[in-house]
């Protein structure tokens, strides 16, 4: 299957479009395809999208919690889901954050209920997180006893984020047809798991309004979300 829509590439962006992939490039350690086909249809919601995956998911870039756990959130929803291109996305930047292939095979299945690999912190993010996918959360008292025994109030809210916010991610690529990229260019997250701090995040987007400006005031607005 071919990828139902088109992304831009490094070389044909401009204004919003290529602020975006430079935010991409610098926060996310890469441009993905899905932030290319958003970049190139919706700029603008590019925009905001990519500030909120690295806010949530990125080692001090926003969230609070530990990034191992939201990492395990985003792959086992992943799983969940059985989206291949975001499972691939999420192990591999796992990896970069420590987490083995030992552990990636145990989350596969139920394996990873019994796994020495886990602690109870670490169980209690991956049934949470597989419980908010199969839309189970609101009724599943045990998992949410687990995980009021095992965190604070802003851990539970940044680990269920983790996850809804894959949850949508894994939407949009299986239903754009989003094509893997190589494993090789994927590693490329590993660049920015760690030396970014929140302040290099806000000073960046703080570049939006001045170019969001100088599109407006061309007229360019309508046609680059076309």
């Amino acid at each position: 299957m071919s990828q139902r829509l088109s992304g831009l590439s490094h070389e044909d962006a401009t204004g919003t479009a290529k602020l975006v992939f430079e935010g991409s490039d610098q926060f996310l350690g890469r441009t993905a395809n899905l932030q290319r086909i958003l970049a190139t249809h919706s700029p603008y919601l590019a925009r905001w999208f990519g500030g909120l995956v690295a806010a949530v998911r990125q080692p001090d870039l926003g969230a609070q919690s530990e990034s191992r756990l939201r990492a395990l959130a985003c792959i086992k929803t992943s799983m969940a889901n059985a989206c291949k291109y975001c499972t691939a996305h999420t192990s591999t930047f796992g990896q970069g954050l420590g987490i083995s292939n030992e552990e990636l095979e145990a989350m596969l299945d139920d394996s990873y209920k019994t796994s020495p690999l886990f602690d109870a912190r670490d169980r209690a993010a991956i049934a949470w997180s597989e419980a908010m996918t199969l839309n189970t959360a609101a009724t599943n008292k045990d998992v949410w006893a687990a995980m009021k025994a095992n965190f604070n109030d802003n851990e539970i809210v940044e680990i269920s984020m983790a996850s809804a916010l894959f949850n949508m991610i894994n939407r949009l690529n299986d239903s754009f047809w989003t094509e893997l990229e190589t494993e090789e260019y994927n590693q490329k997250q590993w660049n920015a798991v760690e030396g970014l701090k929140v302040e290099d995040i806000e000073a960046f987007a703080s570049q939006f309004a001045v170019v969001g400006a100088a599109e407006r005031a061309e007229g360019n607005v309508a046609t680059a979300a076309e």
